[in-house]
C-alpha cells in the first residue's frame, strides 16, 4: 500500500506550482496538495481536512507549519511532519514584520490585493528562479478575505509550549531564505526538542530547493 502524503501550504501560496518537482520525494507515495482556500477555513481545526488524519506524511510550509504546530493535539501516532521554513513566532524581532503592520496589512488587502502582495514579493526578489512570478499570479486569483484571514492568523498565532509528541518531525530551511530568517526557524528548537533540523546552504524559502 502506497503512502500518502498531504502538503499544507503557506501564506498565499499554491503548493501545486511545484506537483512534478515535489512529488519526486516519494514518487511511489499519493500526493495531495491542499489549496490555500481549502486550508484557511480549518485553521483552528485543521485536522477536519479531508484525508489529514489518515496521512502518514504531512509537509506544512510557513503558515501551513505553523497551523500544524498550533494544531499538534490532533496529531496521529506515527504521522510523519516535514516542516518547511516554519517559525514559532512569525512576527518576532528577527522577522521583517510586527502584529500592527500585518493587521493594517489585512485591511489593505480586502481592498487592494497587489500593493499588500508586493510587500511580501519583495522578500523574495533575490531568490533562485522564477518561481515569485508564479507565486504572484496564483496569490493574485485567491479570495482577498481569505487572504486577510491568513494575515491575521500570522499576527496573532504563535507556538509557546514544547510539543508533547514532537517525534518524528524534520524541519528544513534555507540560510538564504529572506522571508523567514534561519534564527526565527531555529528558535523552534525549544518547543520541538525531538526533531531534526536540517540547513539547506544554498536554499531560500522556496519548497522545491528546501526538499530535493
Amino acid at each position: 500500500m502506497s503512502e500518502k502524503w498531504i502538503w499544507l501550504p503557506d501564506w498565499a501560496s499554491d503548493l501545486a506550482l511545484w506537483e512534478d518537482d515535489l512529488t519526486d520525494v516519494d514518487s511511489s507515495a499519493r500526493h495531495t496538495f491542499v489549496p490555500y482556500e481549502k486550508m484557511v477555513p480549518n485553521l483552528g481545526d485543521l485536522y477536519k481536512l479531508p484525508g489529514l488524519s489518515a496521512a502518514s506524511t504531512v509537509v506544512g510550509w510557513g503558515m501551513g507549519a505553523l497551523a500544524l504546530l498550533k494544531n499538534a493535539s490532533g496529531r496521529k501516532p506515527g504521522q510523519k511532519w516535514i516542516l518547511l521554513s516554519p517559525f514559532a513566532d512569525f512576527c518576532d524581532d528577527d522577522g521583517d514584520w510586527t502584529e500592527q503592520n500585518l493587521t493594517f496589512m489585512a485591511r489593505q488587502m480586502r481592498s487592494t490585493i497587489e500593493p499588500a502582495l508586493k510587500s511580501f514579493m519583495e522578500q523574495f526578489s533575490d531568490e533562485f528562479g522564477e518561481w515569485q512570478d508564479d507565486w504572484f499570479r496564483a496569490a493574485k486569483k485567491m479570495d482577498p478575505a481569505l487572504l486577510a484571514e491568513g494575515i491575521t492568523y500570522l499576527a496573532t498565532n504563535k507556538v509557546t509550549e514544547p510539543l508533547a509528541n514532537g517525534e518524528d518531525i524534520q524541519v528544513y530551511y534555507g540560510r538564504m531564505d529572506q522571508a523567514i530568517p534561519p534564527l526565527q526557524t531555529l528558535k523552534l528548537k525549544e518547543f520541538l526538542p525531538g526533531a531534526t533540523f536540517k540547513e539547506r546552504p544554498k536554499a531560500g524559502h522556496w519548497p522545491p530547493m528546501l526538499l530535493l
